[in-house]
């Protein structure tokens, strides 16, 4: 496996129009049936080329796989950098309700699910691609909400790290068991948002001494 940073990285030309039609097509197919079930003929076909066109593109299936991974952690990495957009004049509540409905609103959405499977399928053989989908995930999740968590040390009972790894468990935990083994499908912001803030006020009601 090539060095996913620098593939998931690299700029996106805007003429490899048909390219980049291979990889949404390749995409669908690797999220929902994995390497090995995923066909170079039927993902030709539905691209609209011929499989010995395909090879202009991508020299084989796996060439392919480490492209359409790339571009799925890439887009991952981009949907969770809005944690960084947050207000510095959050209070803390605040602060703890926007981040966990950014992480639970891009960690449970049906193509965060789909990705997570396939990088754990991978990930056996491959260990890079678990590696880096922590890196841009979860450990950039954790540290950002051990930056609002030093922000606010006041009453904290626990040190920063401790409070980031139980705050992420509390909103993702039962929330992610029910997506990804169908008991839940229900992605609605409403309820997302309701569960977030339920999950911020007693979380600081527990780990923090005095009211912030």
């Amino acid at each position: 496996m090539k060095n996913l940073k620098a593939l998931a990285a690299a700029p996106v030309s805007p003429a490899s129009g048909k390219q980049q039609e291979i990889l949404a097509v390749a995409s669908a197919w690797f999220l929902s049936q994995g390497f090995q079930g995923a066909s170079i003929n039927v993902m030709a076909r539905e691209a609209g080329i011929s499989k010995e066109s395909f090879y202009r593109y991508y020299s084989s299936k796996e060439e392919l796989f480490e492209a359409v991974i790339a571009r799925e952690l890439a887009e991952y990495r981009s949907r969770l950098q809005l944690l960084g957009t947050q207000p510095e004049s959050l209070g803390l509540e605040a602060a703890l309700n926007l981040a966990a409905e950014t992480i639970l609103t891009v960690v449970g959405s049906e193509r965060t699910l789909a990705l997570r499977r396939l990088v754990f399928r991978e990930a056996e053989k491959s260990p890079e691609i678990g590696e880096y989908y922590y890196e841009i995930g979860p450990k950039a999740a954790y540290a950002h909400l051990e930056g609002i968590f030093r922000k606010y040390p006041e009453g904290a009972i626990l040190k920063a790290p401790r409070l980031a790894q139980i705050f992420v468990a509390l909103v993702l935990h039962q929330e992610m068991l029910k997506l990804e083994c169908g008991v839940c499908r229900d992605r609605d912001t409403r309820r997302i948002k309701a569960h977030c803030r339920a999950v911020s006020k007693e979380f600081i009601s527990t780990y923090y001494r005095t009211p912030n």
